[in-house]
């Protein structure tokens, strides 16, 4: 199905922490020798338009807990919804990783490995299916400075109630505004919504995320800025799945929804743009659009 374009939506968000918030550079080399340097310390990058580098949110960081949360929600259904990637063979409880230990995968076409595929698969991907939400980097706001602090702790021996380790020193960020964007291609209404229910929950801070979840660190505010969902069909004031826009081949290959399942109503016209019909909302109405879908996922699991 990536070889054909039906529907695509394009959030551009902002996160800002509402706790303090640790994402742990990975250090090496002369980096892990420097004494100035924390012990554990926020992760930099450098960029062309910056003169020194600068805290920034990985995007396979927030992909990553996005992912954890969504699975985290389809097991709540049923277990088999999302695989066990820590599993290679039947031995857990929530199964195997999809095509784990699997030969000859080069030869499954896209409708195969889509089909044979976890929920969760189908929209984040596996070793065999390319996913189909994309996170990319998210970097500072230029007009707003981070504000970074230091803090101490150590490690306590629960037997002993002594030091185990430490003290170690940690870098955190208390105050910054991120500026990113995720997009989702191909979709059904289902997943969409499960992207949207995943998105939502973080951004009311019940989905942390970086190093020190358990402490209090991590939790995120996250504001739409934008939303624009494309097609190539007029969706008539209307969110339409993929479903609703593939052809009877590609439907039956890929055991689509039925398009009647696949059409969410919210009665805004599409502008047209570089031949796309486009649906774009800004930060309250995008939240609504996310609200009336977030629900559809359990209704195509059949939960």
């Amino acid at each position: 199905m990536h070889a054909r374009f039906y529907n695509e939506a394009i959030f551009k968000f902002s996160l800002r922490p509402q706790t303090p918030m640790l994402i742990k550079a990975g250090r090496s080399g002369e980096e892990a020798l420097d004494p100035i340097l924390p012990d554990m310390s926020f992760v930099r990058t450098s960029r062309p338009d910056r003169n020194e580098p600068e805290v920034y949110v990985p995007g396979a960081s927030l992909r990553g807990v996005v992912r954890s949360h969504a699975e985290k929600l389809l097991r709540s259904i049923r277990d088999n919804l999302a695989c066990d990637p820590t599993q290679t063979k039947e031995e857990g409880r929530l199964g195997k990783a999809c095509f784990a230990g699997a030969s000859n995968t080069e030869k499954l076409d896209g409708p195969q490995a889509y089909v044979k595929s976890c929920y969760a698969c189908r929209l984040f991907g596996n070793t065999v299916l390319a996913g189909r939400a994309r996170v990319g980097d998210l970097y500072l706001d230029p007009s707003r400075a981070p504000l970074m602090e230091r803090r101490y702790g150590v490690a306590i021996d629960r037997v002993t109630g002594a030091v185990a380790q430490g003290p170690f020193e940690l870098e955190i960020l208390t105050d910054a505004r991120f500026a990113g964007q995720l997009s989702v291609r191909n979709f059904t209404l289902g997943q969409l919504g499960l992207l949207a229910a995943a998105l939502l929950d973080m951004g009311d801070g019940l989905v942390p995320m970086g190093y020190g979840k358990s402490r209090g660190l991590g939790r995120v505010a996250l504001t739409f800025d934008e939303l624009s969902v494309r097609t190539l069909r007029d969706p008539a004031g209307a969110l339409l799945g993929v479903g609703a826009l593939a052809g009877a081949e590609d439907s039956k290959a890929y055991a689509l929804p039925h398009p009647d399942r696949e059409r969410q109503p919210i009665g805004v016209q599409a502008g047209r743009e570089r031949g796309f019909y486009v649906l774009r909302a800004g930060d309250a109405t995008a939240k609504q659009w996310l609200e009336l879908v977030a629900g559809h996922w359990v209704e195509e699991v059949g939960g």
